[in-house]
């Protein structure tokens, strides 16, 4: 991605930030919002450049757990664990709202190499140390 392609997304309101690996790339921006439990709502994208240059994924229904902030490496990897479900990770009900494009992309591989990703990023090597957090991520 063309870095003034990126700066486009900086000047949006309540842009947190961008995460990118292995053709993974996700938006994040703070809604301004609330969910019914008093947690920030964030707005995100992600699109999975292996599959096309499409968001695969957009929506501002998630909320980060209150133990993190909005623009944490936490809270990239756990929004990045949902948005890596599969069927069989969950019940099926789960997927019922799915696209057809976002059901072809469950069959390609991706959501298990984005969750080899995330389990990465909650794992870090031992010699970071316990309280580096996750890998990989640069918000």
């Amino acid at each position: 991605m063309e870095r003034h392609e990126e700066e486009r997304f900086s000047e949006e309101e309540g842009y947190l930030g961008t995460w990118s690996e292995d053709g993974f790339l996700l938006r994040l921006f703070d809604t301004g919002r609330s969910s019914e439990h008093g947690k920030p709502r964030l707005r995100y994208t992600l699109v999975d450049d292996r599959f096309d240059s499409l968001p695969l994924f957009e929506g501002d229904d998630f909320s980060a757990s209150p133990m993190h902030a909005v623009d944490s490496p936490e809270t990239v990897a756990s929004l990045l664990g949902f948005l890596s479900l599969k069927p069989g990770d969950t019940d099926a009900d789960y997927f019922a709202g799915y696209s057809a494009r976002q059901r072809d992309w469950l069959e390609t591989g991706r959501p298990d190499e984005l969750q080899i990703i995330v389990f990465d990023m909650e794992n870090p090597p031992a010699e970071l140390g316990a309280d580096a957090g996750p890998a990989g991520v640069d918000l």
